[in-house]
C-alpha cells in the first residue's frame, strides 16, 4: 500500500508511526540486487535512497542502470518525464559510510564473504544513528541471522538486525524472506515483516528460526548442485536440467542472468556451515571441493553470465541487455563454447509423452506429466528420480525439522522460483497418485538406481545426514494424513496447510492476506495481495476468498466477528478484474489464438463468483471496501459491499485530443468489458441498478468511468480521500464502531427489508408483522439486552451476546451447500 496500516494489530500499531515516517534508506552494495532494491524503493515510496559502495565503477553502473530504467518507463508511456526526474532526484551515490547516520533503514546487499561483511558491519556500527535506526536488513543468501548479528559488538544493533532477502529481479519478483534469529527483538521482527509486506508489497516468508538460505535459496542451490557434479560436456548443461525446466527453468540459465558469484559463495558457505542433519550437505562437499573445478575456471576467467563483458557464462549469449539469446553452451571438456545439439528424444521419450498428455488436456507443464516421467525408465525418468526426488524429500525435511511450513515451501517455490505449481502441490499430487506406500517405493527405487548418492534418498533414518530421523512420510502414514495442503472447493487450488504440531489445517493464501479480528474490535481484514497472475479474479483467488469467507462466517456465528474490511495491497490499492486466461481452453498460445472453453465451463466462473459475492452481500456482517483504481470484476466486487471508500489518485493516461500522455486524476470505477467483446460477468449492470443508478449513469460509468469524486457525488462512493493511511483509518474506525452493536437479528432483518423493498416495493403488512416479531424475545433473543441501551441509558447493562442465537430473519447460513447446485 506504500504505507503501513495495523488492521487492528496492537503490536504492529506500535511500529506504524516509525515505519510511515521513514525518510531515507541506505543500500550498501550497488550490484544487481542492490540496484533492484533501490528501484523498488524509489517506485513504491517517497523515500530518499543513498547507495554506498567502495568501488566507483559499481556506483557509476548503478547510476546508469537506474537512470536507464526510469528513462524506459518514460519511453514506454508508464511515467511522465517530471515523475522520472523526481524519482532520480531522490537517489544519490557515495563511498562515504558516514551517510548511514542519516538513514532509518540500512539494507546490506554486498558479497557473501564473511570477511567483507565484517568490515561493512563495522562501518554500520560506527556510523548508524541508533536513535533513528528502525532496522538493518542483510540480503544474504546463505548466512543465518545469528552468524551475522554477532559481527556487531553493540547488543542494540543485534536487536535491530534481520536478514531480509529478495529474489532476482528484485523489483519484479514478489518473494521476500525475513528471518528473525535469536538476537532480533520482537518489535524489530514485526517492523521488518510489515515493511516488506506493506511497503515493498512482497509475499513475505517470515521465519522465526534461523535456517541457512531461508527456504527458496537452498532449494534453488540444491537444484544446481545436484546436477553440476554430473556435468561433463556442454550438452549435459542442456539435457540434464530439462527436468527442472518442467518445474520452472534451467537453473544454469537463471544463474547466467543473476551472476555466478552468489552461487559459488553460497556453495562454499553451505558446505561449511550446514548442520550435520541437512540432507543436501553432501552436494557441497565432494572430493574436497564445494563445487566443481570447471565452475571455478569459468569464474576465474570472468565468464560469470550474460552481464559479463563477453556475455559468457554457462552459456554464450548475444543481444541487447536483458534481451539476450543463447547462442552456445560451455563445454568443460574443451573449455570452449560449442553449438547446442538437438536432444535425442528417443532417450527422453517420457518427456515427449508428458508433452503429448499436456496437449491432449490443453495444459502445459502439468503435474500429471511429471508423474508420467517419474514413473518411466528412460533417461527422463532416471533424471527425475536422481535430481528431483531428493529436492522433494528435502522439502519434507524442512517441515519435519520445524524450520518452515508446507505453505512457506509452496509459496517460495511458486512465487520466488517461479514454479508453475508449488513444490508441496507437486508432492501432494504424487502422494495422491502413488499413495504414501507407493511413493515410498518410488523413493527406494531411486536410491537403488543411484548408489553413489544413496544418502540423499534415505527415508528410514538408517544412513547419512538423516540417520535416526525417519521421514515425515511415516508420521503422515501413521496419522492417516495423505496431503500437506488443503484445496478449495470451487477449483481445487491450495487454500490451507497442515499444521504438523496440532494436526489442524491452517490458512495458506498466495493471493490474499487474512487478518483475524481481535476480541475487542471484531473486524477481520481481507487484503487482495498482488495476485500472482496480475488480475485479481482467477481460480486461485476465488478458492481463497471462498475459504476466507467460510472462516469469517464461522467466527461470526460465534460472535467473534461483526465486520469485514476489504482492501488491496500495492501503492494506490489497485483492484483489477478477471484474468482473461481463465476463459481460454488450456495455456494461451498466441500462435493458435483463443480456444473456446465451452459454455458450461466458461459460465461456471460467473456462477461461482456471483454465488460467493451474493453470499457476502446477504450475510449479516457489515462489509467495507477501501480501494483505488478498479477495473471490470474488481469494480463489480465492490458493488456487493455495504460501503465503498475510494482513493483519489493521479496517474499517466493518454489524452487522445492532445495526442500525448498527461498526468491527471484517474478513474476509480472502470467497466471496459464491451471494448473486448465481453460483458460485466459479475453483474455490473444489475448491481448498479440495485444501487440506484439509472440508464444514463450506468452508461457514463461504462463509457467514461467514474473518478472517486464523481462516484461520491452520485452516491456510489461513501467516502473519498487522497491519503491511503487516512482512508483506511476512517473505514476501519467505522467498521470498528458499527460492529460493537451489530445485533445479528437486526442486521439480518435490515438486509431482508432491503431485499424485499427492491424486489416488491413497500409492504405495510409485512412491516407491521416484522415489528411485532422484533420486540418478541421468543423470536428475537437479543431484544432483552440490546434494548436496555435505550431503556436504561447510563445504567450498568449486561454485555451483548453477539453470537448467533436461534433463527435470523431472512438468512440461513447455507455456506456449506453454496455450490451444490
Amino acid at each position: 500500500m506504500g504505507t503501513v496500516f495495523s488492521f487492528g494489530n496492537k503490536l504492529l500499531q506500535k511500529e506504524v508511526t516509525k515505519l510511515n515516517n521513514i525518510k531515507k534508506i541506505a543500500i550498501i552494495g550497488s550490484g544487481t540486487m542492490g540496484i533492484g532494491i533501490g528501484i523498488d524503493i524509489l517506485n513504491k515510496t517517497g523515500c530518499e535512497v543513498v547507495f554506498i559502495d567502495i568501488a566507483d565503477s559499481a556506483l557509476e553502473k548503478a547510476s546508469m542502470d537506474i537512470g536507464n530504467y526510469f528513462s524506459g518507463l518514460v519511453t514506454d508511456g508508464r511515467m511522465m518525464e517530471e515523475q522520472a526526474t523526481e524519482s532520480l532526484a531522490r537517489v544519490s551515490y557515495s563511498k562515504d559510510f558516514a551517510l548511514l547516520g542519516q538513514t532509518e533503514i540500512i539494507c546490506e546487499a554486498a558479497t557473501e564473504r564473511i570477511d567483507v561483511k565484517k568490515v561493512i558491519f563495522g562501518n554500520i556500527e560506527k556510523h548508524a544513528d541508533l536513535k533513528k535506526l528502525v532496522f538493518v536488513f542483510s540480503n544474504t543468501s546463505s548466512h543465518t541471522t545469528a552468524e551475522l548479528a554477532i559481527l556487531f559488538t553493540d547488543s542494540f544493533l543485534r536487536e535491530k538486525f534481520l536478514t531480509g532477502h529478495g529474489y532476482f529481479p528484485f523489483h519484479i519478483n514478489r518473494l521476500f524472506d525475513v528471518m528473525k534469529g535469536k538476537y532480533a527483538s520482537e518489535e524489530t521482527f514485526i517492523a521488518g515483516v510489515a515493511f516488506a509486506e506493506q511497503v515493498l508489497e512482497k509475499k513475505v516468508i517470515a521465519l522465526r528460526n534461523d535456517h541457512h538460505g531461508y527456504v527458496a535459496d537452498p532449494i534453488f542451490e540444491g537444484m544446481g548442485a545436484i546436477i553440476h557434479w554430473d556435468v561433463e560436456t556442454g550438452q549435459d548443461l542442456v539435457e540434464l536440467p530439462q527436468i527442472f525446466e518442467l518445474l520452472t527453468a534451467n537453473p544454469f540459465q537463471v544463474l547466467d542472468r543473476t551472476g555466478h558469484m552468489p552461487y559459488t559463495e553460497c556453495a562454499k558457505h553451505l558446505g561449511q556451515a550446514l548442520p550435520a542433519h541437512d540432507r543436501l550437505k553432501s552436494l557441497y562437499n565432494q572430493g574436497g571441493r564445494h563445487y566443481p573445478q570447471w565452475i571455478e575456471d569459468l569464474e576465474k576467467s570472468g565468464r560469470i553470465g550474460a552481464s559479463s563483458k563477453k556475455k559468457e557464462g554457462f552459456f554464450k549469449w548475444n543481444g541487447t541487455p536483458n534481451k539476450e539469446k543463447i547462442t552456445g553452451v560451455y563445454d568443460p571438456e574443451s573449455k570452449s563454447y560449442v553449438a547446442i545439439r538437438e536432444i535425442n528424444h528417443l532417450d527422453y521419450w517420457s518427456l515427449s509423452e508428458a508433452a503429448a498428455l499436456d496437449y491432449r488436456e490443453s495444459t502445459i507443464k502439468s503435474i500429471n506429466g511429471l508423474i508420467r516421467i517419474a514413473d518411466s525408465d528412460d533417461k527422463g525418468g532416471r533424471s527425475f528420480r536422481r535430481y528431483v526426488i531428493p529436492i522433494m524429500l528435502y522439502a519434507l525435511d524442512l517441515i519435519q525439522d520445524h524450520y518452515t511450513t508446507a505453505a512457506d515451501i509452496d509459496s517460495s517455490t511458486k512465487v520466488g522460483l517461479r514454479f508453475k505449481y508449488g513444490l508441496c502441490e507437486i508432492i501432494d499430487n504424487f502422494l495422491d497418485h502413488f499413495g504414501i506406500d507407493g511413493f515410498i517405493g518410488l523413493v527406494k527405487k531411486s536410491g537403488l538406481e543411484n548408489p553413489d548418492r544413496c544418502e540423499l534418498f534415505d527415508l528410514d533414518g538408517k544412513i547419512g545426514p538423516r540417520k535416526e530421523n525417519p521421514s515425515l512420510l511415516y508420521l503422515m502414514k501413521k496419522k492417516g494424513w495423505s496431503n500437506l495442503l488443503g484445496y478449495g472447493r470451487i477449483y481445487g487450488t491450495p487454500v490451507s496447510q497442515r499444521n504438523f504440531t496440532t494436526g489442524m489445517m491452517d490458512i495458506y493464501y498466495n493471493d490474499l492476506r487474512y487478518i483475524y479480528p481481535s476480541k475487542k474490535e471484531r473486524v477481520a481484514s481481507i487484503i487482495f495481495d498482488n495476485p500472482l497472475r496480475g488480475n485479481v479474479w482467477n481460480r486461485n483467488t476465488l478458492d481463497q476468498l471462498d475459504h476466507a469467507i467460510g472462516i469469517s462466517i464461522g467466527l461470526y456465528e460465534k460472535g467473534i466477528l461483526g465486520a469485514l474490511l476489504f482492501t488491496a495491497s500495492g501503492k494506490g490499492m489497485r483492484m483489477l478484474g478477471a484474468d482473461a486466461r481463465q476463459f481460454n481452453k488450456g495455456w494461451f498460445d498466441a500462435k493458435t489464438g483463443y480456444q473456446f472453453l465451452g459454455e458450461q465451463e466458461a459460465s461456471y466462473f460467473t456462477k461461482a463468483g456471483v454465488k460467493l459475492f451474493r453470499f457476502i452481500q446477504e450475510m449479516p456482517v457489515w462489509t467495507f471496501g477501501v480501494f483505488g483504481e478498479k477495473w471490470g470484476g474488481g469494480a463489480e466486487f465492490t458493488y456487493f459491499l455495504n460501503q465503498r471508500f475510494d482513493l483519489v489518485l493521479k496517474g499517466v493516461e493518454f489524452d487522445s485530443l492532445k495526442r500525448k500522455n498527461v498526468l491527471r486524476i484517474k478513474k476509480n470505477y472502470n467497466q471496459p468489458e464491451i471494448e473486448y467483446g465481453i460483458l460485466g460477468g459479475f453483474g455490473a449492470v444489475q448491481e448498479l441498478v440495485r444501487l440506484g443508478f439509472g440508464e444514463s449513469l450506468i452508461d457514463e460509468l461504462f463509457l467514461q468511468g467514474l473518478t472517486a469524486t464523481r462516484a461520491y457525488e452520485l452516491g456510489l462512493s461513501n467516502g473519498v480521500g487522497e491519503d491511503e493511511y487516512e482512508l483506511l483509518e476512517r473505514a476501519f474506525e467505522l467498521a470498528r464502531l458499527k460492529q460493537k452493536y451489530a445485533v445479528p437479528y437486526a442486521v439480518a432483518l435490515y438486509n431482508l427489508q432491503k431485499k424485499n423493498a427492491f424486489a416488491e416495493g413497500h409492504n405495510d403488512e409485512r412491516l407491521t408483522r416484522e415489528t411485532g416479531e422484533t420486540f418478541n424475545p421468543a423470536k428475537n433473543p437479543y431484544i432483552s439486552t440490546s434494548l436496555l441501551r435505550l431503556l436504561n441509558i447510563g445504567g450498568q447493562n449486561p454485555p451483548l451476546n453477539l453470537a448467533v442465537q436461534g433463527n435470523l430473519p431472512g438468512w440461513k447460513n447455507n455456506y456449506n451447500t453454496l455450490y451444490d447446485q
